[in-house]
C-alpha cells in the first residue's frame, strides 16, 4: 500500500511539473506584396553599360585626381508616381570606400556622382533606410530619371595600369 501511494504521489508530481512546462503563445508575421517599383535602364539602353574610356596612369599624379566624367542617366518606366531612392551596392575600394573597386588596376577607383558636381558622390552599400539626396528622384507620371556621372579617381600617387571595370547593383525604394 505504501508503495502504491508513493508511486501515485510520484506520478502526480510528474504530471504537475509537466503541466507547468507547457505554454502557449503566438507569432505575428507582417509584410506586404507590392507591384514591381519600376523598369530600369541606363541611358535608355538594354546593355546598362557606361564606358569610362582609356586613361594613362600619368594622368593620376595624386589622390583625388579624376578622369573626365562620363554622364549617364538611370531611366525608370512603369513606376507608381512618387519619390524614389536609388541604393548602390558593390565592392568598394580599400583606400576610399566611396569609390568602387576596379577589377585589376590599382590606386584608382570609380566614383559615381550627381550629374551637377563630381564632389556629390552617391553613397555605396548603405542601408535601404538611408536617404541620399545625390541618388533620389521624383517620377512624373510613370517615368523618371536620375542624371549621374562616373569617373576614375586616384586613391593614391601610385596608379598601376590594368582593366578598370566594376559592377554595381542598384535597387529602387519608394521614399
Amino acid at each position: 500500500m505504501k508503495t502504491q501511494i508513493a508511486l501515485l504521489l510520484g506520478t502526480l508530481t510528474t504530471l504537475t511539473m509537466t503541466s507547468h512546462a507547457l505554454a502557449a503563445g503566438q507569432i505575428n508575421f507582417t509584410g506586404e506584396i507590392v507591384n514591381a517599383a519600376c523598369d530600369v535602364k541606363i541611358n535608355s539602353s538594354t546593355t546598362n553599360e557606361v564606358v569610362l574610356g582609356k586613361w594613362p596612369t600619368s594622368m593620376f599624379k595624386t589622390a583625388g585626381d579624376k578622369s573626365t566624367p562620363q554622364t549617364f542617366t538611370i531611366n525608370v518606366d512603369n513606376c507608381a508616381a512618387g519619390s524614389y531612392q536609388v541604393n548602390f551596392a558593390g565592392a568598394t575600394d580599400a583606400t576610399n570606400p566611396k569609390l568602387l573597386k576596379t577589377s585589376a588596376a590599382t590606386g584608382v577607383g570609380i566614383g559615381i556622382a550627381k550629374a551637377s558636381n563630381t564632389s556629390n558622390l552617391v553613397n555605396l552599400n548603405t542601408p535601404a533606410s538611408t536617404t541620399d539626396s545625390n541618388a533620389s528622384f521624383i517620377t512624373t507620371g510613370t517615368t523618371g530619371s536620375l542624371p549621374l556621372q562616373a569617373f576614375y579617381e586616384a586613391t593614391g600617387a601610385a596608379v598601376v595600369a590594368g582593366k578598370a571595370d566594376a559592377t554595381v547593383s542598384i535597387t529602387l525604394q519608394v521614399k
